[in-house]
């Protein structure tokens, strides 16, 4: 594992990223809906990523990314499995005509709005002909670091009591990310179907986000919603590279300054926990002595 910009890795990124969002896209099509679009999420496995099960017309079927061996393969539970590679000088819109192959292959042919999503641009998949080489190796970094960041965040969440969302794919945005919630209705009031079902409780978002277009450096956000209206910039946090940005109401820690402990696990974990307790201090979450007294299972022995 090592520090990996954006830049570095620009073109394998778009490609994986929009790999990802077809998957998500999938579960959205297939799958009933659920508060902050938890039934989109796509989960972390030892090879890749995966949708997870998806119940369809009797059967079911998963899509899986697999970055061992760089393939996308579609299972069936009647058995049935069909895959393509991830391979060099090949588009987006070819990996497109690839994914609606598998699955219709399977017997689980799926339509998708083929506009990507929260990102730069807004070229639909099969549009997006640009032939690229797809890097394994750069590829099974970004895995790796998200590995780490799902393992720490996991230890994170893992204690505290309230409503969360375990850390998870967020495809749009393409970050490895857990939600805390703090048992609060707190309506979005802007615009946008997207924002509006995201943004609907009071909570607190811990993830990892690997740079983009305007953004080289790879790094650990922490956003709280609503909005923080205060600049919370002089409050401690740890470590000591971590800071609070008042123009995007957001912690940030940077991939380069974790990667320099020995133990950056430890590290993401630290500045999770003073992070939530400096937010839900500000914004006076109600029972919020409850919700970040760690869970202890020796309480109930």
């Amino acid at each position: 594992m090592k520090l990996q910009k954006y830049s570095e890795w620009r073109d394998t990124n778009i490609t994986m990223h929009m790999i990802l969002q077809m998957m998500g896209k999938t579960k959205l099509n297939k799958m009933s809906p659920q508060p902050e679009w938890n039934q989109s999420l796509l989960n972390i496995t030892a090879e890749g990523f995966t949708t997870g099960l998806i119940n369809d017309h009797g059967y079911s079927f998963e899509v899986q990314l697999n970055l061992h061996e760089a393939s996308v393969k579609a299972i069936c539970t009647s058995g049935k499995t069909a895959k393509f590679l991830l391979r060099d000088n090949a588009s987006v819109a070819d990996y497109y005509k690839d994914y609606l192959q598998i699955l219709e292959s399977i017997g689980h042919p799926v339509k998708i709005y083929p506009v990507p999503q929260e990102v730069f641009f807004t070229t639909p998949f099969n549009e997006q002909t640009n032939k690229v080489d797809f890097d394994k190796r750069s590829a099974l970094n970004y895995f790796e670091i998200c590995v780490l960041v799902r393992n720490a965040l996991l230890d994170f969440a893992s204690a505290y009591k309230g409503k969360k969302i375990l850390p998870s794919m967020f495809w749009g945005t393409f970050d490895m990310t857990t939600v805390l919630f703090a048992g609060e209705e707190r309506p979005f009031t802007g615009e946008g179907i997207i924002e509006k079902v995201a943004f609907n409780e009071q909570f607190v978002e811990f993830g990892f986000w690997p740079g983009d277009e305007n953004v080289d450096d790879p790094s650990l956000f922490i956003l709280a919603y609503p909005f923080l209206e205060k600049d919370i910039s002089n409050l401690p946090i740890e470590p000591k590279e971590a800071y609070y940005s008042p123009e995007k109401a957001e912690y940030f820690l940077s991939l380069e300054d974790i990667l320099k402990y020995d133990d950056p696990s430890k590290v993401i974990v630290e500045f999770c926990i003073k992070a939530l307790q400096n937010i839900a201090e500000v914004e006076n979450w109600p029972n919020k002595e409850w919700l970040l007294t760690p869970f202890d299972i020796e309480k109930f022995k």
